[in-house]
């Protein structure tokens, strides 16, 4: 798994898409966290990344 991917969960009988936006270490007990976002699909936006500049945004992009 890694920052970036995208893959789907089932829950209840539900589909689920989720991103992995991150990861840390629980600091009390250590245990390895992953933080994941919902996806709706029809919310995602496919644009060529050279692109992504015309794309207007309060404040910048950081990853």
């Amino acid at each position: 798994m890694n920052k970036g991917d995208f893959f789907t969960l089932y829950w209840d009988g539900i589909a689920l898409t989720v991103c992995v936006v991150g990861f840390y270490q629980e600091e009390k007990t250590g245990e390895d966290i992953v933080v994941l976002a919902l996806v709706q699909q029809e919310n995602l936006v496919h644009i060529p990344l050279d692109q992504l500049e015309e794309i207007p945004v309060e404040g910048k992009l950081v990853n």
